[in-house]
């Protein structure tokens, strides 16, 4: 999975951690222990969707534009984790350009059959964190276990 979702998940609960502060990609950075340029381009797909303002300069930095409650989980991770994902490096057998007489029909079909598998999944998981916003996500830091707790009271 790419860093990508969990960056911006970490820089969207910082940056609501220091309202109203601006706050930098350097620091921003220190705190995910990650360069800064991956934090920036980051920064810029939220700035674009409207999730935090940016300024540059040295003065400048981001802060967020919304609430954590407005942040749908799922939208987020939508938006850092694109659906077209492939699913190429986790699937045995030839490629789809490959072929052989001699090949199996297990070889042959596997491809295919495990990318439906992981399409299905995928969509299931991309539901199941449209179920929560970022506020979800700073009350399961503030007191750990929220979602557990929420899974199990469901199930009950």
């Amino acid at each position: 999975m790419k860093l990508d979702f969990s960056v911006a998940v970490h820089s969207l609960l910082y940056l609501d951690e220091h309202r109203p502060n601006k706050i930098s990609s350097r620091e921003l950075a220190q705190s995910l222990h990650l360069n800064p340029v991956m934090i920036r381009n980051i920064l810029s797909i939220l700035h674009k969707q409207g999730y935090l303002v940016g300024t540059v300069g040295k003065n400048g930095g981001y802060q967020l534009e919304q609430s954590l409650a407005a942040m749908n989980l799922g939208d987020l991770y939508d938006l850092t984790i694109p659906p077209t994902l492939s699913y190429a490096r986790f699937i045995t057998g030839p490629s789809q350009t490959e072929t052989s007489a001699d090949q199996s029909a297990i070889a042959a079909n596997i491809s295919e059959t495990l990318t439906d598998l992981f399409t299905v999944a995928d969509r299931e998981y991309r539901a199941y964190y449209h179920q929560f916003t970022m506020a979800d996500l700073k009350r399961d830091i503030q007191h750990h276990g929220y979602f557990l707790q929420r899974e199990a009271d469901l199930d009950s």
